[in-house]
């Protein structure tokens, strides 16, 4: 049996057996894991550091690709999240998009380091938290292979060069006005939408939530952020009803 050290972030727990936890984590790599706590609901047994939402340093023990907890300490933990319903569910929906979003074979670091600020982002209580579910769905859709093309027009393929400038959710492209008007299906976007959306998908990671946006563009960015994700995907998220159960 191999012992495996790594660095991970819990994005969600389940109970197995009597005693026993499963937590399913995303290593700085980008790789999601699923590690078996024994004895992880016994008073005494319990590690702290092996839960959701707790950024650790991981000693595990690995046979065929199964991993057992030896050790977990701290480097952050994000238990203040769970103080706040709202932010909680949203927390919940963003690592329910990560983990579908990653293997445990394929690295993706990014899609860590989105998430690590997302949440740091949450916690600080600085940014509004429906801008930050649709900047991380924005940009870890890009992250993943999904990237949306703004710069050419998706119908004749020249560059747009100037607003105003259609998005197409369905196809993931943008399209000038003519061609938009043509083919359909096609939304003009508000300038400080299209603003916004080049600085998520351009920016360095820890910039990502770093704008503000209000009025109808705000719900443009946000309302199409979620469309995308879930056409894209192919599914809906549980715990996305959830937040939106309790959002404000």
């Amino acid at each position: 049996m191999a012992e495996v050290k790594l660095r991970a972030l819990g994005l969600r727990e389940v109970d197995f057996g009597d005693f026993d936890r499963y937590l399913t984590a995303l290593t700085e790599d980008g790789r999601k894991v699923e590690i078996l706590c024994k004895n992880a609901r016994r008073g005494k047994k319990q590690n702290p550091a092996a839960r959701q939402f707790c950024y650790s340093e991981f000693i595990l023990s690995e046979r065929g690709g199964r991993y057992t907890l030896r050790e977990a300490d701290f480097v952050h933990s994000f238990f203040p999240l769970s103080q706040d319903i709202e932010r909680y569910a949203l927390a919940c929906y963003l690592a329910e998009v990560a983990a579908a979003l990653t293997t445990q074979d394929e690295d993706n670091p990014a899609i860590c380091r989105l998430l690590l600020h997302a949440l740091y982002a949450l916690e600080g209580k600085k940014r509004e938290p429906a801008l930050v579910k649709a900047a991380f769905e924005w940009r870890v859709m890009a992250e993943s292979g999904y990237a949306p093309d703004l710069s050419d027009c998706g119908v004749c393929g020249n560059m747009i060069e100037h607003p105003p400038v259609y998005f197409s959710v369905r196809a993931g492209t943008a399209a000038d006005e003519r061609c938009a008007r043509r083919v359909g299906g096609y939304v003009r976007l508000a300038d400080s939408t299209l603003r916004a959306l080049v600085h998520v998908l351009t920016c360095e990671a820890g910039k990502v939530y770093a704008f503000a946006l209000t009025g109808p563009a705000r719900e443009q960015f946000c309302r199409m952020a979620e469309d995308y994700v879930q056409y894209h995907l192919g599914r809906g998220f549980d715990s996305l009803k959830f937040y939106h159960s309790v959002a404000l």
